[in-house]
Parts: C-alpha cells; structure tokens; sequence
C-alpha cells in the first residue's frame, strides 16, 4: 500500500474514534514534524516515525500549569508503525498563518502573550520533565561534545571556512561556561507563531514534543529568532525583549543568547545539506541548492561570527 494511502486509512481511523470525519478535516500547511488534521472539535497528529515523542508530550501535558493554556488530552497510542495523539481544537488559527493580516500593535500583542505562557511552561516541575524524558532537543545541541562535532563536521567539508570555525568556536566555548551560572527550567525548544494558536486574545504554545530542559533563554532566543523573520517582526521581537528584561539582566545572558543563535543554525545548517543531498532540488526554501551562500543558515552562521546577525539588532 502507499505512504499517503496508509497514512489516510490510519488518519481516518482514528478520527472517527473521536467522532470526527476525515473528508471535513483540514491539513495545515506549517506541520514540519507530524502529520496533522485539524477537524471542528479535534486535531490527530501523526508521527512519521514512532520515537516516542508524541507519547512523551500527552504525559507532559498533565504536568503542564494550567496558564500555558495547552488543550485537552482524548487520546495517545501507537498504530500501524505510527505514534499519535488526539487533542481537543483550540478556538483560533495558526498565529504565523494569521500573522500577515494582523496589525503590529495586535502582532506585539500577541507575542506578548505567547511569551508570558512560555513563562508558565518555565514554571513545570523539572524533576517530573526529566522523568519522562525531556532532556534533549534536536534544534540545540547542548552537549559540548556534540556542539563542537557539528561545528568541525561543516569545517572539515569546507562548508565553514577555518577564520569562521574559529569565531564560532569561541561563541560557543564562552556559551558553554556561562549555562553553568543559571538554573534550568522545562524550555519548548520550538516556540514561536508557528507553533501557537492565535484567537485574537491569547497566543498558546502546542506541539512539545522536543521539550527540553534547559535555561530559560534559549526559549528566549528561538522566540526572538522566529518572529524577528516574520514581515515586522523585528517590531514585535523589541516587545519580547521589553518583556524578558529580567532574563537578559542574568549573568552571561547574552553570550547564551548568541550561543544558542549558532547552535541553531548549526543544526540548520546540517539539516539543509541533508535536503539538499536527499531531493538535488533546485529550489531549498527558496535557496539554490547549488550555491550554499544562498542558504539562510550558512548566512547566518557568518553573521553571528561578525556580529552583525538579526541578534545584534535585539541585544
């Protein structure tokens, strides 16, 4: 049978379990990781691969405070080779699909929120995030070890040229000393208006399936990065900043800050030459797959070596 025809039956399946029908479900378009419907009452989404993660957010749902405002749990298993997870339908939409028709006082507004929930999600017992799991995301490597592969890996294929591995290096080396001088907390790891839903009032974070514990600005600084790409964004990113005065007064916050920047695109970086490599497409996020220095990643790991990164107009 096909991907696309199994992954349909399994779909339907399930959504008939939670009284919804296939046919009158919607499929967004911003789903990276899983594959999701969105019916009137419910969204199901499947993993492409079973690895666990699905499970762990439907547990770490019931340790979550109720001000992150996460929806209800009806449902989590495995089936058929693939992970799931039923969830009560938010009222609203997408907050990055909402964003182009809001104005920027409702943009500030609504990023506002969205970081006073992740505050919320900084407040979940860590020791009940670690048990189930939450210690590892894959957008930052926070291991010193494994930071410092990929940097010498995109060296090593002349991706990254020595001058700029060695820029990077010492960003990351100053980032490594300064997480030992803050306390951890539960972190999302992937907020931002991709990952939250909008009515108009509040902005609330989904999709936790790479929590991760950590500080509480690397949550900080993948918001920022996130929305400082959206048209206005650096706006309302400003407004985030405002908020988080707190975080950026702690010690050795903006060398995190700028860390955590290479240790995304980093990650980036590698996860691109993998598209790359994989479809010899043409057209990579609107990037020619033949000329790296098009690829927004590779830009940005230069712009940080500098200085002169989307970061630098925030901090």
């Amino acid at each position: 049978m096909p991907r696309a025809d199994h992954l349909y039956r399994t779909a339907r399946h399930l959504l008939a379990t939670y009284g919804a029908r296939i046919e009158e479900a919607t499929r967004p378009v911003h789903s990276q990781s899983n594959e999701v419907w969105l019916s009137e009452r419910v969204v199901l989404r499947l993993s492409r691969a079973a690895d666990g993660s699905l499970a762990r957010e439907a547990a770490l749902a019931a340790i979550l405070p109720a001000a992150v405002g996460y929806p209800r749990v009806l449902g989590h298993g495995v089936g058929d080779g693939h992970e799931w997870i039923v969830t009560t339908r938010l009222p609203g939409a997408n907050l990055e699909e909402s964003w182009a028709a809001l104005d920027d006082i409702t943009r500030a507004r609504a990023v506002e929120d969205l970081w006073e929930r992740l505050r919320a999600v900084h407040r979940t017992d860590v020791g009940q995030a670690r048990a189930l799991g939450c210690t590892t995301t894959p957008f930052y490597a926070l291991d010193e070890t494994t930071a410092r592969r990929q940097l010498a890996e995109l060296t090593d294929r002349g991706v990254i040229d020595r001058a700029v591995h060695g820029q990077l290096r010492d960003m990351l080396d100053a980032m490594f000393q300064a997480l030992a001088r803050v306390p951890v907390v539960l972190t999302h790891t992937d907020a931002g208006p991709h990952n939250a839903v909008w009515d108009g009032e509040r902005a609330v974070p989904i999709d936790f399936e790479f929590a991760c514990v950590a500080p509480a600005d690397l949550d900080l600084e993948h918001l920022l990065r996130t929305v400082f790409a959206q048209p206005g964004g650096p706006r309302a990113a400003r407004r985030v900043v405002e908020h988080a005065a707190d975080l950026l007064t702690l010690p050795g916050a903006p060398t995190r800050l700028w860390g955590y920047a290479v240790l995304g695109d980093l990650w980036g970086l590698h996860h691109w030459l993998r598209h790359a490599e994989s479809t010899r497409s043409l057209d990579l996020w609107g990037a020619d797959t033949d000329d790296i220095r098009t690829w927004a990643p590779w830009r940005d790991l230069h712009a940080h070596a500098d200085g002169t990164s989307w970061l630098a107009d925030l901090l």
